[in-house]
């Protein structure tokens, strides 16, 4: 486990610091901020298309030479965006674009090979620890952007890059390779029906990142809103990811009463409902409560959809689960950040989260009134049992499962 946590970090630092490493590159070479974003939007399109399709090929590959090669390919293209930072817009976006979808399907194929690397009756402190261990770099991320954008070059975060997916693609030929695959004469018919069958996993995931984003983005406006200094908005993240972490080291302490996926869908309106607080109230203390609150109820949502995804899905399904998952994820910040940006500019910063949180709370009850359905009966009039007492789902007999170490 401890060459895979570093292996987790080291491969994830790089899409942490990606999009605001794109913002510091544009204002160093270009003197403006437009640039950044169109290619911080093809770092992350990029990236959420070429999750499932890459996902896809590991059914059938090697887990290890798939994912050292694409993050070797990554780790290219952050390197070349480093050495030629003046490039014009059209090479420079499409740099971004190749190295967001080179690697993009490690993320779902190492959370997938936890299976195999701890007994089944510890997968979920070691999924919680994933989660942790991902908020940890993202916490960590802009601050390292800004701190070596600022104080050396803009460039030097995309060596930083170039180096983290290097050392990641070193580290995951270390790793034993990933056993939970079907024989290649197994069956494939149905695998589209088993991957939708999921889509409440996907929503929710979709949904948590579409309000996270909307909170980060117009956190400094709201401030400001309220009369508080904007450079609060720094500290008051902080405070968010810590809460975050913390929550999911303890929500991987123990097993909860009820399913996971019922856990990410309540703990999705209790996001919600701390959002919707936070953009209401005048007091800069309760504000920053009320962050802290959503970023604990934010990890357990995030932890208990890879928990879902494991008990829905057979195992050899899974790294095209998470490579979804992950690319839902992705498209729900991106739609959220161009959102809250039009929003931005029609109404007050408070409005623009209280409309966002009514948005995430649609999609939360879809979620819930697709698992109510499920539960009853599917469209073949088969309940979905194991949803609601959290055990997990019958294994195809061609699909084996995950084995321990």
């Amino acid at each position: 486990m401890g060459i895979w946590s570093f292996t987790v970090a080291a491969s994830r630092l790089p899409v942490a610091m990606a999009p605001l490493a794109f913002v510091f590159l544009a204002r160093e070479t270009t003197g403006g901020y437009a640039l950044g974003a169109m290619m911080a939007a093809a770092y992350t399109t990029a990236e959420a298309v070429g999750a499932p399709l890459l996902g896809i090929r590991l059914r059938s590959r090697s887990f290890r030479r798939e994912i050292a090669a694409g993050l070797l390919v990554s780790a290219v293209f952050f390197a070349a965006l480093a050495l030629v930072p003046d490039a014009s817009s059209p090479v420079a976006v499409t740099m971004a674009a190749a190295a967001g979808a080179a690697g993009a399907a490690g993320p779902g194929a190492l959370r997938a090979m936890v299976a195999d690397l701890v007994p089944g009756r510890h997968l979920h402190s070691a999924l919680s620890w994933e989660s942790s261990l991902n908020m940890s770099v993202w916490a960590a991320s802009p601050a390292l952007v800004a701190a070596s954008a600022v104080h050396w070059s803009a460039t030097v975060p995309f060596f930083v890059a170039a180096a983290a997916t290097t050392v990641g693609a070193v580290c995951v030929l270390l790793l034993p390779e990933k056993t939970g695959r079907p024989e290649p004469d197994s069956p494939t018919r149905g695998t589209a029906r088993q991957l939708a069958s999921a889509w409440r996993i996907y929503l929710t995931s979709a949904a948590a990142m579409y309000l996270l984003a909307t909170v980060e983005l117009a956190l400094p406006a709201l401030l400001e809103q309220r009369n508080e200094p904007v450079g609060y908005s720094g500290p008051m993240l902080t405070g968010f990811a810590l809460a975050s972490i913390l929550a999911g080291l303890l929500y991987g302490l123990r097993t909860w009463p009820g399913s996971p996926e019922l856990h990410s869908t309540l703990l999705l309106y209790g996001t919600i409902a701390a959002a919707g607080a936070f953009a209401v109230v005048p007091v800069l203390g309760a504000m920053a409560g009320l962050l802290a609150a959503a970023g604990v109820c934010q990890a357990i949502v995030l932890i208990a959809r890879n928990l879902s995804l494991q008990q829905s899905l057979p195992t050899d399904l899974h790294p095209v689960g998470y490579s979804l998952q992950y690319a839902g994820s992705g498209i729900g910040y991106g739609a959220s950040a161009a959102v809250t940006g039009l929003l931005l500019t029609h109404t007050q910063p408070s409005g623009t989260v209280l409309i966002t949180a009514a948005v995430t709370l649609a999609l939360a009850t879809a979620t819930l009134t697709g698992r109510t359905r499920s539960a009853v009966g599917g469209p073949d009039g088969v309940g979905d049992d194991h949803q609601l007492t959290g055990k997990p789902a019958s294994q195809p007999s061609n699909a084996p499962g995950p084995s321990s170490p």
